[in-house]
């Protein structure tokens, strides 16, 4: 009695489940719609075969508990297994609409940093290049590395159009640092004109207070920006792109402005570079009484090539394979004087003249230097103005060396670099051997002929 109760309940609910499966397909059968119609109803057909989906898996439950052999109630069971099938079959074809939909905004989503990346702009110049400015009677370092850049001096205040626009040209608009070396107008005048053009994060100077209106200028254009001048420490490093700059003088307060210059020494890869301001005797003296490392490949001379700069004893330490001397075409104090002209020479420097080549463009790889000039010029560099002859050249000794060393630098050459030719004959060493003997006997080669 108890199992025709349960087979009575069991037909019953079949029975349901069939009469609501035929109203179903009669309700299609009645109600056609095209292809066009489903698609504008998709979000409906997505609901129903959801429904559909349901009460399929509510059939083949109740036909996994069936236990006796009621062949009619399958054969019914069978038929909503085929209707069941036709849903899961729409529920396909509606899928590939909504992942379209779906991978169309993730497309979207992913090609928004891909659009960012493109409008980053490209570095101002790559590498390592200093560029020494033709400011006539003063000094001015544009230095850029890897797209930051950093101005040591502008040259006197009416040079500032002169810096505005050069910072134009190569469109400079964000400066880095900017230096004045010390507060002298043939130094710090232009800055002005920097400072209208373009940006910078911080700025130093050797002194913070000062009474002139080059110097008053300077300080209201950086106020104008909120930028605090620096009067910096020695030690003080700082970085540029991949360079190293760090400051190693003024190390004591001096009351003249000249020995009182901020000097900076800048590494990019196996290269330096050394930037003396308009530092003298006594200034270079304290740097090396402290046993400062100044040797560097690249030198600006110091005070325009002044006969109070640079001395013997300061050349020999810094060991440059190429000198720059900044000053204005036959300026009215003589520079550079012959005597700096004869120190470089007989060391050996190549040497290279703003009054002479105008701009002057120095470019380092990180192991080698090159460099380029605005103008050519036939005269002889090694002359000071108003000077007839300069000192003669004694010939080498012997062309059928490997190399020709320098024993007081400590760098090698070929035999035809220019700088051999300017050599003193008591520092040459013509050596027979190979160039890596000769590296492991200390001595470094020319980054002008890179031998």
């Amino acid at each position: 009695m108890v199992r025709m109760m349960g087979l009575l309940k069991l037909i019953k609910l079949k029975t349901l489940i069939i009469s609501m499966l035929i109203g179903a397909m009669v309700l299609f059968t009645a109600c056609p719609e095209t292809e066009s119609e489903k698609n504008r109803k998709s979000g409906e057909t997505e609901s129903i075969v959801t429904t559909d989906t349901s009460e399929t898996e509510l059939v083949e439950e109740s036909s996994s508990l069936e236990t006796i052999d009621l062949q009619s109630l399958f054969d019914s069971t069978t038929e909503t297994s085929d209707i069941a099938e036709t849903s899961e079959t729409d529920e396909v074809a509606t899928t590939p609409e909504t992942t379209e939909s779906e991978t169309s905004a993730t497309t979207e989503e992913t090609t928004i940093p891909a659009t960012v990346e493109t409008t980053v702009e490209e570095p101002v110049e790559k590498g390592f290049v200093v560029h020494f400015i033709d400011v006539g009677q003063g000094d001015a370092s544009l230095i850029i590395c890897d797209g930051e850049a950093m101005l040591i001096d502008g040259g006197a205040s009416d040079k500032s159009d002169l810096i505005y626009a050069y910072l134009k040209k190569y469109d400079i608009s964000h400066l880095k640092y900017i230096v004045g070396t010390h507060p002298d107008d043939d130094h710090i005048g232009g800055l002005s004109g920097a400072l209208n053009y373009a940006k910078t994060e911080r700025a130093f100077c050797s002194v913070d207070v000062y009474d002139s209106e080059p110097f008053s200028n300077f300080q209201k254009y950086l106020n104008q920006q909120r930028v605090v001048l620096e009067v910096p420490k020695v030690g003080t490093k700082l970085d540029l792109g991949s360079a190293k700059a760090e400051i190693i003088a003024p190390r004591v307060k001096n009351q003249d402005t000249n020995n009182n210059s901020i000097v900076i020494r800048i590494v990019y890869g196996n290269t330096s570079f050394l930037f003396t301001g308009d530092a003298e005797f006594d200034e270079e003296n304290t740097i090396l009484n402290a046993r400062q490392t100044v040797s560097s490949d690249v030198l600006k001379v110091g005070h325009h090539g002044s006969e109070y700069s640079t001395s013997e004893r300061f050349l020999e330490a810094v060991a440059p394979a190429l000198a720059i001397i900044s000053c204005g075409n036959e300026n009215a104090y003589g520079f550079p004087t012959q005597t700096v002209l004869d120190e470089l020479k007989t060391n050996g420097v190549t040497l290279l003249r703003t009054d002479k080549q105008g701009d002057i463009l120095v470019r380092s790889d990180g192991e080698t230097i090159t460099y380029e000039t605005e103008k050519e010029t036939s005269d002889d560099l090694f002359l000071a103005p108003g000077t007839i002859e300069s000192i003669e050249t004694i010939p080498d000794g012997s062309n059928d060396c490997s190399y020709i060393a320098n024993t007081n630098t400590k760098k090698f050459h070929d035999p035809g670099c220019s700088a051999v030719h300017k050599m003193k004959e008591k520092n040459k060493w013509y050596y027979e051997g190979s160039r890596e003997d000769l590296i492991a006997l200390g001595y470094a080669p020319c980054k002008i002929c890179n031998p």
